[in-house]
């Protein structure tokens, strides 16, 4: 089956997931929607451009307006930054799934018809990776795990910025952020 998005030479499957409008960016990639390459990405490109249009989908929004969204969603533990966000709109807007318009120094982005009747073919791919935001940031009982990570990292990065560490502070520090890691991996 062909998709009326793909281009010319594009099939609708690639490795594992429908290529949609950007050739293979949205759908299941190698790990899934969470891929972690080197431990570092909450999403692959193709969940979070799904979950971005989602968004958008939901109501007009500004680029940062979906960071701040998508940061609550996981307890401030996870934010996208600007530089991915910025330009997966632009992405979008290429593609004919959104449309913007300048708002002072703020551009809006609105879903078109295409985007809608896309997200309406990705519905089920969609509520998926939603369901697995939700689950990956729901406070366990009572205890919030993001709320603790944000304030871990806003102390570690206070620590750093001050400028105060000598090499045996800097040493210390190390050491006590590899003992919380080992510690982490054997819970």
């Amino acid at each position: 089956m062909r998709s009326r998005f793909c281009g010319p030479g594009d099939d609708d499957e690639t490795e594992g997931g429908f290529a949609g409008p950007f050739g293979g960016f949205f759908g299941r990639h190698r790990g899934g929607p969470f891929a972690r390459r080197r431990g570092r990405r909450v999403f692959d490109s193709g969940a979070l451009r799904l979950v971005v249009l989602g968004l958008i989908g939901e109501e007009p929004r500004h680029g940062y307006d979906i960071i701040k969204d998508l940061k609550q969603r996981f307890q401030g533990a996870y934010a996208p930054s600007p530089g991915a966000i910025y330009p997966m709109l632009q992405l979008l807007e290429d593609a004919g799934l959104v449309t913007s318009e300048a708002h002072g120094l703020k551009r809006l982005y609105t879903i078109t018809r295409a985007g809608r009747a896309y997200l309406d073919e990705s519905r089920d791919e969609l509520d998926r990776i939603r369901a697995q935001i939700d689950e990956a940031a729901a406070p366990i009982g009572e205890v919030a795990i993001g709320d603790a990570i944000r304030d871990f990292r806003a102390a570690l990065f206070a620590r750093m910025r001050r400028g105060t560490l000598d090499e045996t502070r800097a040493r210390r520090l190390r050491d006590i952020l590899l003992e919380a890691r080992d510690k982490i991996e054997k819970l």
